[in-house]
């Protein structure tokens, strides 16, 4: 009979799931053992840290539409861990967590220490994980942790996606498998067949009505689209229409913002035409975005309304689909499918379609579509802007860019128009500092020979060190962008005059890349940046670009305008 942690193994291989990212400890050792004759079929990644782990594996259930594994041992995978695991939640990633009690087999009920069986005098591992999950299982014998994963790797997939976590007993993950016992245990991939839900044909066709009779349609793209690859769908749509498409911020780049009926991000950090195109739209359609309180300038009548709106709103979770404003019709079903037959019912000319075209590309030239004249200072320290706009020129449609959390994303957000769909990534759910740099290690691994831009600033960056030794380790040429105010730009500029644990002593990022082996370049002018990105976009390892930034641009000014 074949033990749980070998047929673990067998399951992931058979699932199609190729990528773990953790560090071996407690009772997952045996497994991380079993996989060292699977590496011809699974890529083991050795994070130095959890917290880095679990924001590769986030990024990489985001691109690849299937789950990795984040594994180690349960009490770090919980906490550490659990920065991930919450962005993944939140942000509907897939994601596979592999954790074990600790629990010392006879001893769980004797406190041993790093248990979380949940007994007296341990803490309760399922308790924690139940709350950032879509769905826990805690096995307690060999036969219900094959079980457990073969349902948890379906779990994070069906439906909305999301992590799934397998909670093994340190004696089920070694003990062996008893094929004869019931449940019996079955081959994996019966539980994977089938497909997400499809939207009924009666609900497409009555959204395709009222968009044809629409005079202003208005698309409002979010992170559905990415979840959904459904970039190429979306922009069919929006000329089929000639109607304008503004995104979320989690939704940046689902459609190139160099695109003519692109019009950036909308609501709080958003692009004020924009937000001006939404407010005078008669009918909006929302794909896969939950128009949160940030996206609609916390419920601003002035911008959506649905006492003048029509309001179609497509999204695979029953749930969200009139979720924070009632709709004229919910389309619920994979969003992909949604788009692609939606375009069949439009069939024939659209009216107004192509005069709408001619209207956008006016508004944007009136609205200072990503323009400011900051972007062309020559001040030094150098303001983001100028930083943002130095990316953007720096690059062609190849690049992918990770954003972190803070003011740096915002600039970005705001000020570097995307080349190409599908090419930056952020971090929304809980939208914590320092997602961005190990985000970018994973991306880097899914797309080697494209160039991989990590934007972060000091704070963020500082939290993850480590991630540079893990690119120097796997080799991976990621461009380790840092804005450097020595300060968190954010809380400073909500404090005022009265400045309290915002302000760090000035750290030199360029210094200690060098320290572990990295390229690290130093840059105080402005024109000194665009150089310094090109060169490590062609390096072969990783490089960190540390930009001495202004301390004196608060993006508050931006959110006035």
């Amino acid at each position: 009979m074949a033990r749980a942690h070998e047929m673990i193994c067998d399951v992931l291989i058979e699932a199609g799931v190729d990528h773990v990212f953790g560090i071996p400890g407690g009772g997952t050792i045996p497994i991380w053992n079993a996989l060292y004759d699977k590496q011809d079929r699974i890529n083991v990644i050795l994070a130095r840290h959890e917290q880095g782990a679990s924001c590769m594996a986030d990024i990489y259930g985001r691109i690849k539409g299937k789950p990795a594994v984040l594994m180690g041992q349960g009490a770090f995978i919980a906490s550490s861990g659990g920065f991930g695991i919450l962005e993944a939640y939140l942000s509907n990633s897939p994601m596979l967590i592999l954790a074990d009690t600790s629990d010392m087999g006879n001893f769980s009920q004797h406190a041993s220490y790093q248990s979380g069986s949940g007994e007296y005098g341990s803490f309760d591992i399922r308790d924690i994980f139940r709350g950032m999950c879509k769905f826990t299982t805690y096995a307690v014998n060999p036969e219900e942790v094959i079980q457990g994963v073969q349902l948890a790797i379906k779990h994070s997939m069906a439906g909305r996606p999301g992590p799934a976590c397998v909670i093994m007993r340190n004696r089920a993950i070694t003990g062996k498998v008893n094929m004869e016992r019931i449940p019996m245990i079955h081959p994996t991939g019966g539980y994977l067949k089938g497909s997400n839900p499809v939207a009924p044909d009666d609900d497409i066709k009555n959204a395709a009505e009222i968009l044809k009779e629409a005079n202003k349609p208005v698309i409002i793209a979010g992170n559905g689209v990415h979840l959904s690859r459904a970039h190429g769908e979306l922009q069919d749509i929006a000329e089929l229409l000639g109607a304008p498409v503004a995104t979320s911020y989690k939704g940046k780049s689902a459609i190139a913002e160099i695109h003519p009926l692109a019009l950036g991000m909308m609501g709080n950090f958003g692009q004020k035409v924009a937000n001006s195109t939404i407010a005078q739209a008669d009918v909006l359609l929302v794909a896969g975005c939950r128009l949160s309180p940030s996206d609609t300038l916390y419920a601003n009548p002035k911008l959506i309304d649905p006492a003048r709106q029509k309001i179609i709103q497509l999204d695979i979770d029953p749930r969200n689909a009139g979720w924070t404003y009632p709709v004229e019709m919910a389309v619920v079903g994979e969003l992909k499918s949604s788009l692609s037959r939606l375009t069949e019912f439009l069939t024939g000319e659209i009216d107004g379609a192509n005069e709408r075209k001619s209207e956008i590309k006016e508004l944007k030239s009136k609205g200072g579509y990503f323009d400011a004249d900051e972007a062309s200072s020559n001040a030094s320290p150098i303001l983001p802007q100028r930083i943002a706009k130095e990316i953007e020129e720096s690059i062609d449609d190849s690049a992918l860019i990770t954003l972190d959390a803070g003011n740096n994303r915002l600039w970005t957000g705001y000020f570097m128009k995307s080349k190409k769909a599908g090419s930056v990534f952020c971090p929304g759910g809980v939208a914590g500092m320092g997602w961005g740099p190990p985000a970018a290690l994973a991306v880097k691994i899914l797309h080697p020979d494209r160039p991989v831009i990590s934007v972060s600033g000091d704070g963020g960056f500082a939290m993850m060190l480590h991630v540079l030794s893990t690119a120097l380790q796997y080799n991976l040429g990621v461009v380790f962008l840092i804005m450097n105010n020595s300060m968190l730009g954010m809380i400073s500029d909500n404090q005022g005059d009265k400045k309290i644990a915002s302000q760090f002593i000035p750290t030199d990022f360029a210094k200690i890349a060098q320290a572990f082996g990295c390229r690290g370049v130093n840059v105080e002018k402005p024109e000194e940046l665009k150089p310094a990105i090109k060169e490590a976009m062609k390096a072969s390892g990783p490089t960190v670009i540390d930009v001495l930034t202004s301390k004196e641009e608060p993006f508050l000014k931006i959110m006035s305008r």
